[in-house]
């Protein structure tokens, strides 16, 4: 089957041409994609750094430097790769500069907001459930950290974190898979300790 590619002024008749060429386009102005992204970007350093205020600056520093290259941004592939491979870089960079591990306190996992109608009893329990998987976290390999973190704080897609790490997609779900199975592995554990 061939399909006809026509060039100039003429329509593009292969589907996957057109949907390359018009459905791909990031269209919105940074400061849109500044306000969509930036909890994002700040959730995923939260639970790789030890305190809130250098998540900020890191955060901070992610967009600075997004802002500077959002001219060489290609606008063909999703923000959300982009954007998270600066903030990885960022991050490794910052652990290169400071030799500091991911974190372990649990109120930079989620943010510091709580729910007025929470009980303490409730309050305690959340607090130790994610102190705990700070814990568990810390115990996995690197690989396994930047792909969980990036699948599930920053809450990115296997291509878009497989586009951020430089890694395939089938290498992303093996690691996701594994990390996974490390973590449930890690918690079963725990629990006959404590039982």
């Amino acid at each position: 089957m061939k399909m006809a590619i026509k060039y100039g002024d003429e329509q593009e008749s292969s589907p996957v041409v057109q949907e390359r060429t018009t459905g791909m386009i990031e269209t919105r102005d940074f400061p849109e994609l500044y306000d969509e992204f930036f909890d994002r970007v700040n959730r995923y350093l939260r639970c790789r750094v030890y305190n809130s205020w250098d998540a900020d600056d890191l955060t901070t520093t992610v967009f600075l430097k997004a802002l500077e290259k959002f001219d060489q941004y290609s606008r063909t592939s999703p923000f959300a790769s982009w954007i998270f491979r600066i903030a990885h870089n960022t991050f490794v960079d910052f652990v290169r500069k400071n030799r500091e591990l991911p974190t372990e306190n649990e109120d930079l996992l989620f943010g510091q907001e709580t729910d007025d109608t929470w009980q303490p009893e409730q309050q305690a329990l959340s607090n130790e459930q994610v102190r705990l998987l700070g814990e568990m976290m810390d115990k996995l390999s690197t690989d396994q950290r930047d792909v969980l973190t990036l699948r599930y704080f920053a809450d990115l897609k296997i291509s878009q974190v497989a586009e951020v790490l430089g890694k395939t997609d089938s290498s992303v779900k093996m690691i996701t898979h594994r990390g996974l199975q490390q973590l449930q592995k890690l918690y079963k554990e725990a629990d006959r300790h404590e039982g």
